[in-house]
């Protein structure tokens, strides 16, 4: 095997481990299942709502910090703003698949190709989200960030190449 094989072997193996990670936050049920549809159609409504509220609450949960919490788990979970989680978490999300699934193919993955992979792979989710998980809201927005996180792992796959 020769070192580009053994390196693209192995970046397989990540982006498995990627896309099985994706799978199981995006696709797993929440602890507050709901037996009714979530959804939002309108583009921009709630990323409108979460900068509006980051502007006035800001990125960090003061309060929260107040209460001098001592479990790891919920110091990394609650320590940030859920407006500030939800924008960075859908981005960064998806930065891995702009990133990892050109680096895992042989040939130049070009950026209408990865527009195709990465939008579709949103796309897909949020289906799969409105369709079948009644504890998931499907979001037009998440397709938004989804989409600028894909597209910025795809930005530093070009700036590393």
């Amino acid at each position: 095997m020769t070192k580009d094989a053994r390196r693209r072997f192995l970046l397989r193996v990540v982006f498995i481990f990627y896309i099985g990670f994706l799978a199981m936050v995006t696709l797993l049920p929440t602890s507050n299942i709901v037996y009714e549809s979530s959804y939002n159609l309108l583009p921009l409504t709630n990323i409108d709502n979460y900068i509006y509220d980051i502007a006035h609450s800001g990125i960090i949960n003061w309060e929260f910090l107040a209460t001098k919490p001592t479990d790891a788990v919920s110091i990394l979970y609650n320590t940030f703003t859920y407006s500030f989680r939800n924008l960075a978490g859908n981005i960064a999300l998806f930065i891995p698949l702009g990133l990892l699934y050109p680096l895992c193919k042989k040939r130049r993955v070009s950026f209408p190709h990865i527009l195709i992979v990465t939008a579709g792979a949103t796309a897909l989710i949020e289906l799969l989200q409105f369709a079948f998980l009644s504890s998931r809201s499907a979001d037009v927005d998440d397709l938004i960030l989804n989409f600028i996180g894909g597209m910025i792992g795809y930005l530093i796959y070009k700036w590393i190449e």
